[in-house]
């Protein structure tokens, strides 16, 4: 029977049991899924995978947790475990599993018309309400889409709806969070370890349709995702990480000579133009994009709908940013000022030394201070 390699990069989470559980207990062939973790652990859970250690199915590479070197680092080791299965799935460690999945996701590779085909899309989420699981299915089958991308080559993405569920539907990127493959892409397409968070998704995209994989988004919802937790994260807990050498390994490898990196470069099956003339991307001429002065008169229409609606604000921070995150207009909205859930709009009339992407919300109260600082993309009325 063919085996699934499931590949998880899991940093201090407690999540992580419960999520091999959920994979084991809701495959149709439990006996075909073998595993390659990254264990991140610390004192809270050094303890967490005593109940799989001794299975043949799982390989493990063990690092306490001050020692990891960031998310892509810990990819790059799961990927080091792969021995030969014929079917990949990387995902994240805190996650839940659709009834069959194993088959279901198969199937739906199978049914692709290419030599090469990876599925992958953000998964739906879950969320515990009164330490119960609600999983939803609601939001529609979603592709990545580009955002924007910052002048450092870092992406942000964001996910549309794909109104055709017949069959899985094409797309550009892959979300990293869910990859379904063959096996081999674990050897074709390896994980940079010298890379961070940022700029992992368009450099593996980027590396794999130049091996000449072919993406696309699945029709139908066989995982799901916990976005909304407290578990520690690398960058907090490593203050002083690896981030400004990736970016620079981003500008060798889309600016520069890729050959450079060897084989964490680009492929001989398609080119990094081809990627470009696929995507509508342009790598260096984001390098000289020029600031756009703008005079913004418009209505903003804010989403608070992550804004604890509270008697006791004084005032709150609203702020705009470029396409770069840079902060580029800020103002104190007074207690008269402050938008309410029933009309969540501020009226702008200002000059902007760029074009404006984001808007920040940053809410204060005498008692409590700050509050989380809240960024979504600018919407107009």
């Amino acid at each position: 029977m063919d085996q699934i390699f499931v590949q998880i990069a899991s940093y201090r989470d407690a999540e992580l049991p419960l999520t091999i559980k959920s994979a084991l207990s809701t495959a149709k062939h439990p006996e075909r899924i073998t595993f390659g973790i990254c264990w991140q652990y610390d004192e809270a859970t050094y303890l967490d995978l005593d109940a799989f250690v001794d299975d043949s199915r799982f390989s493990i590479s063990q690092s306490y947790y001050e020692d990891s070197q960031g998310c892509c680092w810990a990819r790059n080791q799961t990927n080091l475990l792969y021995s030969g299965e014929k079917y990949t799935l990387q995902i994240d460690a805190h996650m839940r599993f659709a009834h069959d999945w194993d088959e279901r996701f198969i199937n739906m590779l199978q049914s692709l018309d290419s030599e090469k085909p990876v599925l992958s899309t953000y998964p739906a989420p879950f969320e515990y309400i009164n330490d119960i699981e609600h999983r939803y299915s609601d939001r529609g089958m979603q592709r990545l889409v580009m955002n924007r991308m910052r002048k450092d080559l870092t992406t942000i993405f964001r996910a549309e709806p794909v109104e055709d569920r017949s069959r899985p539907s094409p797309c550009h990127f892959l979300a990293a969070g869910q990859i379904f493959t063959h096996g081999r892409f674990c050897e074709e397409v390896e994980y940079d370890p010298e890379l961070y968070y940022s700029g992992e998704e368009i450099s593996l995209s980027a590396r794999a349709y130049t091996q000449g994989y072919d993406f696309y988004c699945p029709n139908e919802d066989l995982l799901w995702h916990l976005y909304q937790h407290t578990m520690p994260v690398h960058s907090t807990d490593h203050r002083d990480n690896q981030h400004g050498a990736a970016i620079k390994r981003l500008h060798t490898l889309f600016i520069e000579d890729h050959t450079k990196l060897g084989k964490y470069g680009f492929g001989e099956v398609r080119s990094l133009i081809d990627y470009e003339k696929a995507t509508g991307l342009d790598f260096e001429g984001r390098l000289d994009r020029k600031p756009v002065k703008t005079h913004l008169k418009k209505t903003v229409n804010l989403n608070l709908s992550k804004i604890e609606e509270r008697a006791d604000y004084d005032y709150w921070i609203f702020t705009l940013r470029d396409i770069d995150d840079q902060e580029i207009y800020r103002k104190d909205l007074n207690l008269d000022e402050i938008p309410s859930h029933e009309t969540p709009t501020i009226e702008l009339d200002v000059e902007l030394a760029d074009e404006p992407v984001s808007y920040g919300i940053w809410p204060h109260a005498p008692k409590h201070g700050y509050f989380p600082r809240h960024f979504e993309d600018l919407r107009f009325c």
